[in-house]
């Protein structure tokens, strides 16, 4: 009897100590989607792409080669990456596993031929479309790509020049600005399966970004050439599709652009020129306290992201030559930098 209360005692604590390494390793593979920042680097002559440790600085190239790789951007679940390359002679939108297993998937227009150019390429949250913007019908339009099959959904169709700004964070829309005509100009909401279409502001906009309940979009407006930032709500609720209200959010008489939102929270980090060169600070929707400023130096700091948790940004400076990685904590402290070379390193994701 002794025998057999030892024995299940033993196998008791084996299946405990199975359990806690398992735990562990969910944690650490969590950590490591927190730490990973990729970028583009010139390091050898073209952009190639890279990932570099936010902890220990460690740099690992993702896709490097004779091409030129960039516009990065992490899937949500921290596995893959997608990024333009030249590699066909034209820009086309590729995907990558991290670990750089099983090849690339093109995503592309269907019958997608030589001279075509696709860009700008934003992961939906769930992480099976891809958003992105092709001239395969001779203008800059906005389509969708399913990453299970399905082919590409071409969701705008107008005269002036797109640029792609974001997905909401429920899925349901694509926000975008559109230039090059007055009557058509501004902020543009569309339905990812091409439906819905609505005209939000009619502004010399951009840089469309949603906040991450869906409740508030920040956007950058030209207003007779200096730049500020805005932000547009729903007047009823949640509910896009009817009436909404802007407001002037920032009043600078510097520019003011580059926003993003931390991934949860109502805390918005920008790029601004009121100190005389570009610095990065943040601020708080609905709070009457001041910006805070975080980099203090007399170099271009700029291109600022959310690490996935919201504790840390990672940035861009030109203090050490041509342009270095640099992480900070969100108040602006422990700032580490975290690539070191002669050559530009830009475009940095969390």
């Amino acid at each position: 009897m002794l025998a057999v209360c030892r024995k299940t005692r033993l196998i008791y604590l084996l299946c405990l100590a199975l359990t806690v390494v398992v735990a562990l390793n969910a944690c650490g593979t969590l950590g490591s989607s927190q730490r990973l920042v990729v970028y583009v680097s010139e390091v050898d002559g073209n952009a190639d792409i890279y990932t570099v440790d936010a902890d220990s600085g460690e740099t690992n190239a993702v896709k490097r080669g004779p091409n030129f790789d960039f516009g990065p951007v992490w899937s949500p679940d921290g596995e893959r990456i997608a990024f333009v390359t030249d590699g066909s002679g034209n820009r086309d939108v590729n995907v990558i596993l991290i670990e750089g297993q099983g090849g690339t998937l093109s995503v592309s227009p269907e019958g997608n031929g030589a001279g075509s150019n696709e860009g700008a390429p934003l992961w939906n949250l769930e992480g099976d479309k891809i958003a992105y913007v092709s001239d395969f019908n001779g203008e800059a339009d906005i389509y969708v790509s399913g990453l299970e099959g399905g082919g590409a959904t071409r969701i705008t169709s107008g005269e002036g020049r797109e640029r792609l700004g974001d997905w909401s964070p429920d899925g349901q829309w694509v926000v975008f600005s559109r230039h090059g005509g007055d009557d058509k100009q501004g902020l543009w909401l569309r339905n990812p399966g091409g439906v819905n279409l609505l005209q939000l502001t009619d502004g010399a906009d951009s840089d469309p970004a949603w906040s991450s309940d869906g409740d508030v979009i920040a956007f950058v407006r030209d207003d007779f050439g200096n730049r500020d930032i805005y932000l547009v709500r729903p007047e009823d609720g949640d509910d896009w599709r009817g009436k909404v209200v802007e407001e002037r959010w920032l009043n600078s008489p510097e520019e003011d652009h580059s926003p993003a939102w931390a991934p949860n929270g109502d805390t918005l980090v920008f790029v601004t020129t009121r100190d005389g060169n570009a610095e990065i600070y943040v601020a708080n929707d609905g709070e009457d306290a001041p910006p805070q400023r975080l980099t203090i130096n007399e170099a271009e700091d700029t291109d600022p992201v959310w690490s996935p948790d919201g504790n840390r940004i990672a940035f861009v400076t030109d203090l050490f030559g041509e342009g270095e990685i640099l992480v900070m904590e969100a108040d602006g402290t422990k700032q580490q930098r975290l690539t070191h070379n002669d050559t530009r390193d830009h475009s940095p994701d969390w």
